[in-house]
């Protein structure tokens, strides 16, 4: 007697895996923080490596887009909502298990709390973010950029204001109706990444 059809539809699904872990791609090279590789029809900077992955920054701008028609709080933004059609490229060029949630702290400029923490697969980079890797992000020749935190919130009646980076490289606020240019982030696996040797 032949194997039962729960057998057969695992044994299926088995080779289904196998053959998209076979398609996914590698990044080849020996790749250290500063370094810049292709991926999605972006050239991407590494901004650290951790043991999560490698924390990865869009070198040049994705699009101008706004923020959202109508509120500075990223965890309903129409901006978040785009990037998840980049994170479907990433994830069909890499596969999505290659790429690391972030962890993504809302907190206003000004110190309000009240739009908490939401998850991203690809993102943009907070405040602290731009901060900590300032040092791996140049000044940019004309264009402005987003940042994902408020300038404050709705309790000091502000729904509008958006962080964003000049191309001096300072920080400056827009409202979240303007369009501006967006430079995404996220972490992509250890995994992917393999030495030219291997």
């Amino acid at each position: 007697m032949g194997k039962s059809l729960a057998a057969r539809i695992e044994a299926l699904e088995k080779k289904v895996d196998d053959l998209m872990r076979e398609k996914q791609t590698k990044i080849r090279g020996s790749f250290g923080i500063g370094d810049v590789f292709q991926l999605a029809g972006l050239t991407w900077k590494i901004l650290d490596i951790t043991e999560r992955g490698y924390m990865c920054h869009a070198v040049d701008l994705w699009k101008n887009d706004q923020f959202d028609g109508s509120s500075n709080n990223w965890a309903e933004s129409k901006l978040r909502k785009d990037l998840y059609e980049l994170a479907d490229t990433i994830a069909n060029e890499i596969g999505a298990d290659n790429i690391v949630p972030l962890e993504r702290n809302l907190i206003s400029l000004d110190g309000q709390t009240e739009y908490g923490v939401c998850e991203d697969s690809v993102s943009i980079l907070a405040v602290d973010e731009y901060r900590k890797y300032r040092s791996l992000i140049p000044n940019t020749d004309d264009y402005w950029w987003w940042l994902l935190n408020s300038w404050s919130t709705v309790c000091n009646d502000d729904e509008m204001w958006v962080t964003i980076i000049s191309p001096r490289g300072n920080f400056n606020r827009r409202s979240c109706d303007d369009c501006v240019g967006v430079r995404p982030c996220c972490i992509l696996s250890l995994a992917i990444f393999e030495s030219e040797d291997e």
